[in-house]
């Protein structure tokens, strides 16, 4: 069940790489009281769903509950993946001031979350711990994060990977988890 944690937050937080290297080769850094405003709704987020997720599960038979956490990790992976096919990419330095304060920050985390939120319900119901699960995705996000951001400014201008490489990653990752939960 570890694995499956590991590879759930990886694919919930992956896309914050993207979003970390478009921050660093526009130069644009976040504060630190950004960084814990991220965290924080991340791990709110993720508990929540998770939460409701496990509640979901003590209602319903093992079977029901097999195939909502297949179809949620399913449904949410074709949706991101569709997403970074368009290209879709979130943008929060709304003062254009090149950092991230933490106002823009809540909205940042609030966007981030929305793939945990999905992944959290599905976790949930496959039993997902969720004492650990949410600090780790929000771990998991701060890393890609920063270290996107650390790599966009090194980079800057010297590769262009599409910021949609991310998005799709995570979505085959979250179908392919949903098949291996449908089939075990």
């Amino acid at each position: 069940m570890f694995f499956y944690q590991i590879i759930l937050a990886i694919s919930s937080s992956i896309d914050s790489l993207g979003i970390g290297i478009t921050y660093g080769i526009k130069n644009t850094s976040i504060s630190k009281f950004g960084r814990i405003v991220l965290f924080a709704i991340s791990y709110l987020i993720t508990f929540a769903a998770l939460l409701f997720g496990n509640s979901i599960k003590d209602i319903f038979s093992d079977f029901t509950t097999k195939l909502f956490g297949f179809a949620i990790l399913f449904f949410m992976g074709l949706f991101i993946f569709i997403q970074g096919l368009r290209d879709d990419n979130v943008s929060a330095d709304f003062d254009n001031s090149n950092s991230i304060d933490y106002k823009e920050a809540l909205f940042l985390g609030l966007a981030l979350s929305i793939d945990s939120f999905g992944i959290g319900i599905g976790g949930g119901i496959i039993g997902i711990d969720f004492s650990i699960f949410p600090f780790v995705v929000s771990i998991f996000q701060m890393f890609f994060l920063s270290f996107g951001n650390y790599l966009g400014k090194k980079l800057n201008n010297l590769s262009r990977l599409p910021n949609n490489v991310w998005s799709i990653i995570s979505g085959v990752l979250l179908m392919f988890i949903g098949v291996l939960k449908l089939m075990f």
